[in-house]
């Protein structure tokens, strides 16, 4: 199933316009450590199947799924037979959509739905929607893919910032207004941020469209984030300079002032803190995995299942 893999960092090769893909994965094979940008939902159709998130075991039974966060190390173990739903997607399609980037963040490391819990059949009707949509490629699949996989992701936001917060609780009413109102206060932020991030955006000046002190703001942005205003304001820089370092072959420094970067100092710190490469590291490993998608590619073509060509999606795995 992994296709392209540079020590512990899996290169998604989505093979579509719409970057997300699905495996029917039947292989009796364990996957080691591994991370990858794409979000990924695995589903066990049949027999057990078992996830490690962060030295954390989940075993999946039928019908169970797990979503395993962006940038998340994990690691799968196969059983000697079965058949489970691999679902990868990359988070940057729902991004543009307001309240989801927040949403993403919000988000554990790994998020279990067991058959026992209350939404688990809300949210697996939108994933089987979404598989069904995907292999049969119908007119407007795509279109379809798109809006289900919003629909699933919303329903899961809504259950993490409940099991977080527990505003469904009618008892801690009082309280749970509050933090609801402290919770609309940082996702307005977190779209204001999103959308001035490339200028030069300053903690008072985002505190303030909030309608806060700097101070109060600064420990509700920490308490309902996990991670600090300026955390948040390079993770996003930093994404930014990722996509115009792969997608563009605009000069670093370039790439550093349109990312909202005030000094390649500043640039070079931050990029290798948040990826762990410098940007020039980073674009060469580019240029490596470009390649190695080639080559994949290449291989792929060749082996196309017919009625496949043209349907924007890789032939059922």
């Amino acid at each position: 199933m992994i296709e392209i893999l540079n020590g512990i960092t899996e290169t998604i090769n989505y093979r579509n316009s719409l970057g997300l893909r699905i495996f029917h994965n039947v292989d009796y094979e364990d996957y080691p450590d591994h991370w990858h940008v794409g979000i990924e939902v695995i589903m066990p159709v049949t027999s057990i199947y078992t996830v490690v998130v962060d030295n954390v075991k989940y075993e999946l039974t039928e019908g169970d799924m797990i979503i395993v966060n962006s940038g998340i190390l994990h690691s799968l173990i196969a059983p000697p037979t079965g058949e489970r739903i691999i679902m990868q997607f990359n988070p940057a399609l729902l991004y543009t959509l307001k309240e989801m980037e927040t949403l993403l963040a919000l988000l554990p490391a790994a998020f279990c739905i067991k058959k026992s819990d209350p939404f688990h059949d809300t949210v697996k009707r939108k994933m089987d929607r979404i598989v069904k949509e995907y292999d049969e490629k119908n007119t407007f699949c795509e279109a379809v893919v798109y809006a289900a996989l919003i629909e699933m992701f919303v329903e899961i936001g809504r259950v993490v910032m409940s099991q977080k917060w527990g505003y469904a609780k009618e008892e801690k009413k009082g309280k749970t207004d509050k933090q609801m109102e402290y919770l609309e206060v940082i996702m307005k932020a977190c779209n204001y941020i999103n959308q001035h991030y490339q200028e030069k955006l300053k903690l008072e000046d985002t505190a303030a469209t909030a309608g806060f002190s700097k101070f109060h703001f600064t420990r509700i942005f920490k308490q309902y984030m996990n991670m600090t205003f300026y955390e948040y304001l390079n993770k996003k820089r930093v994404e930014c300079a990722e996509g115009l370092l792969y997608s563009t072959e605009m000069s670093i420094t370039d790439v550093a002032m349109n990312s909202g970067f005030s000094s390649m100092s500043a640039f070079d710190r931050t990029f290798k803190s948040v990826t762990g490469f410098s940007p020039s590291e980073f674009r060469s490993e580019i240029l490596v995995q470009r390649v190695q998608e080639n080559s994949v590619d290449q291989t792929y073509d060749t082996n196309i299942a017919p009625g496949a060509a043209g349907a924007g999606f890789p032939a059922r795995e």
